[in-house]
């Protein structure tokens, strides 16, 4: 994967949580889990289907359990696109 700022990575996360989750879903840098009601265990899976695929990764099982914020997942992004 090509090297992305953080921005580009931010914006393609809004992206894949409207796929995950339903295009009604809006999200920022600020964004946690608890704050999004469709944030479910069930999307939470969705999500990692999505950044899987949209970002070409394979996440570990501590990164996806680590998934609990928009600035968590744009850092676990960034440290791989390094």
């Amino acid at each position: 994967m090509s090297t992305i700022n953080k921005d580009e990575i931010l914006g393609k996360v809004k992206g894949v949580f409207k796929a995950a989750m339903g295009d009604n879903v809006e999200v920022d840098m600020n964004t946690e889990k608890p704050m999004v009601a469709e944030w479910d265990s069930l999307n939470h899976l969705n999500l990692v289907v999505e950044l899987e695929s949209t970002f070409g990764l394979d996440l570990s099982m501590k990164e996806i359990e680590e998934l609990t914020s928009v600035k968590k997942i744009v850092e676990i992004i960034s440290s791989r696109a390094a």
